[in-house]
């Protein structure tokens, strides 16, 4: 009921609204909390104690750093490949989505990156790298390839949309978009990670013919079907039963309060930042300025967002949606020690897509965690290039 016609709001939301001040320690592990349920790592997490540090010559990242001065300033090693093109693409309910593009469009096949929750097209820097010297420049008889990256709505530099739109159907409508709009004749392999993975199955409900004429090739990472709001993301059981208890009052926060739940979050940075790093990565060698770069990477992402997106996250059931995807080549990858969405997830996938055959490779990356394509690029990259190769050898001469 609305503010004003004395009607008070029921139950935790109604106490947060009349007293915003008192929940704010319950708000601050409710928050982190949050965060860790969903393996969302921070927004706006370049605290103080992150903008302090030296992460390279060329200084520290500023919060909020957008993908291009991520790139500019890249902790990592020499700049990402830059981009040949940039666009916006307009999507159905008029956001606009930010598309980079490296190589010839004129190239025999185009490989798609979907980035996953929280994060953006930067989360590829690896392979954009590593792939556009290998793939998007005709060398020998290595097969030449035009790769296209793109922000999810809320997400990076893209816009936002309505609340009601934060749907995985919606980022498939939006996928289909970019594919009709940047990739209007010749073939597609698709590369998605996390919530990435899930628009692709997302375009499979969608658009199923894509499939075996279109799309040629499917990557997925780091992903899963469904289920997942029954994960316990490694936690221990008590942990498992109070991060149920408060995410509702979290989610709310976050949604009807972002300017609280942002200084809230700040005040949680090092709680936050914490379940990051043992949420994304596994190995015990990751260079810390990579911790740093993710952590900047997804400050752009809005906590009202990160809760919009949240249902559709927990409430996602894409079974149905993966007969499509035994008609291609598909690549299913993952960290053997992935928290967030463990291996059984991937387990799944490749016995729903018909097993390890003639169309599924199944690679599983040891000592690797969520964020498997920054923290193991050379394993994810050498799999994405073999799925690629055989795709342009599969598809040769058909266009």
């Amino acid at each position: 009921m609305a503010r004003g016609t004395g009607a008070a709001r029921p139950g935790l939301a109604g106490a947060l609204e009349r007293h915003p001040a008192v929940g704010v320690a319950g708000a601050v592990v409710g928050l982190a909390a949050a965060t860790t349920a969903v393996g969302v790592a921070v927004a706006r997490i370049a605290t103080r104690r992150v903008r302090a540090e030296r992460l390279a010559p060329g200084g520290a990242l500023p919060e909020g750093a957008s993908d291009a001065q991520l790139r500019e300033d890249d902790p990592l090693g020499p700049a990402s490949r830059q981009a040949d093109r940039t666009a916006l693409v307009q999507a159905d309910d008029g956001v606009l989505l930010a598309v980079e593009e490296v190589g010839p469009l004129d190239a025999p096949l185009t490989v798609v990156f979907v980035h996953g929750y929280t994060l953006s097209m930067a989360s590829w820097t690896f392979q954009r790298r590593a792939l556009g010297a290998e793939l998007a420049t005709a060398n020998g008889h290595r097969p030449a390839a035009r790769l296209v990256f793109y922000d999810h709505r809320g997400h990076g530099a893209s816009s936002r949309g309505p609340a009601e739109n934060s749907t995985i159907e919606q980022l498939a409508r939006d996928l289909a978009t970019v594919l009709e709009t940047r990739v209007p004749t010749g073939p597609v392999v698709l590369v998605g990670h996390s919530m990435g993975g899930m628009t692709v199955m997302g375009l499979a409900d969608l658009h199923p013919e894509l499939f075996g004429t279109k799309v040629a090739g499917v990557a997925l990472v780091s992903t899963s079907s469904g289920n997942l709001a029954d994960l316990d993301f490694g936690l221990p059981e008590f942990l498992t039963r109070v991060r149920a208890a408060v995410l509702p009052v979290a989610a709310w926060t976050m949604r009807r309060r972002p300017a609280f739940a942002e200084r809230t979050r700040r005040l949680a940075a090092d709680v936050v930042s914490a379940a990051t790093w043992s949420l994304s990565f596994a190995s015990t060698d990751v260079d810390p300025r990579l911790g740093r770069y993710v952590d900047a990477m997804i400050a752009g992402t809005p906590v009202d967002v990160i809760a919009e997106f949240y249902p559709a996250l927990a409430g996602l059931d894409e079974t149905g949606a993966l007969e499509p995807l035994r008609r291609v080549p598909t690549l299913v990858l993952t960290g053997d020690a992935d928290s967030m969405i463990p291996r059984a997830h991937s387990d799944t996938l490749v016995e729903l897509l018909g097993g390890e055959g003639s169309t599924v490779e199944y690679v599983v990356v040891p000592d690797a965690g969520h964020l498997v394509p920054l923290e193991k690029p050379e394993e994810v990259t050498r799999a994405l290039g073999r799925l690629v190769r055989r795709v342009a050898a599969e598809t040769a001469g058909r266009v």
